[in-house]
């Protein structure tokens, strides 16, 4: 994650990039969407390695048109709105991540958080500037990798001491880690799960990978494996906008 200095001097920056819009005549604020919405915001999906201007058709929120917005060599997906906040229905969550994946097929993304709307263009290539060099970084991460979950739940019939718990987990891991480029472990909200992992994984290694699925639940037949993706790499890389200003999360 960025460090905070970082972080608040973005925050500053988009506060007086605001400002100033805000302190611009009517006609002049209104430039910015002559090619879309009149006053629309910018609901932000992801940042893709692209340095030109492109079109991706309505597959947005409410079947909006979803575009880049370029800078540099990088772009924001961004589509124009009217709504300034978005409840996080399962709608609107799926067409959120529909859009990332449509992206996906094509070229790297780094997700943002759900529901981000950037006031305008202005203000978005602001942000995107400030912070070009870790989203570089991010993008290489997850460059031609997509994100596959593993969950490991125990049957109702059977019970592991946490000896063998961790000699389970260890031997599954070791399996799993060969087909991976990173992993990353998340948080057991069950008692009879015993784990809940994400893996970074090479396009041409998906198939490597789900074969190796395949032969940990052969062996493991008493363990229920929960195989799920290719997703976006939400565990991975990720930009969330709030109060305290961008935060961009690289594991």
């Amino acid at each position: 994650m960025t460090e905070n200095k970082f972080t608040i001097s973005i925050k500053h920056r988009l506060d007086s990039e605001e400002n100033q819009e805000n302190g611009k005549p009517e006609n002049s604020r209104e430039t910015e969407n002559k090619n879309g919405l009149k006053g629309a915001e910018k609901y932000f999906y992801c940042v893709v390695p692209c340095g030109k201007e492109k079109n991706f058709g309505r597959i947005g929120m409410n079947d909006s048109e979803v575009y880049t917005v370029p800078y540099n060599d990088i772009a924001a997906v961004v589509s124009d709105s009217l709504l300034k906040e978005y409840e996080l229905t399962e709608e609107y969550a799926m067409r959120h991540e529909e859009v990332i994946r449509h992206l996906m097929e094509e070229c790297a993304v780094v997700p943002v958080e759900f529901g981000t709307l950037i006031k305008n263009k202005r203000i978005l290539r602001t942000l995107i500037a400030k912070t070009y060099d870790p989203l570089k970084v991010c993008l290489k991460i997850v460059d031609n990798a997509v994100e596959l979950g593993v969950k490991v739940v125990l049957s109702k019939e059977n019970t592991f001491d946490n000896l063998r718990r961790k000699d389970c987990v260890s031997e599954i891991m070791g399996s799993l880690k060969t087909k991976a480029k990173h992993v990353f472990i998340g948080d057991l909200f069950s008692d009879r799960l015993i784990l809940n992992a994400a893996f970074l994984v090479i396009k041409d290694n998906i198939d490597a990978f789900s074969n190796e699925v395949m032969k940990l639940q052969e062996k493991y037949f008493n363990l229920k494996f929960l195989y799920s993706g290719p997703w976006a790499p939400h565990n991975f890389v990720y930009i969330k906008i709030g109060a305290k200003g961008v935060e961009i999360t690289k594991k």
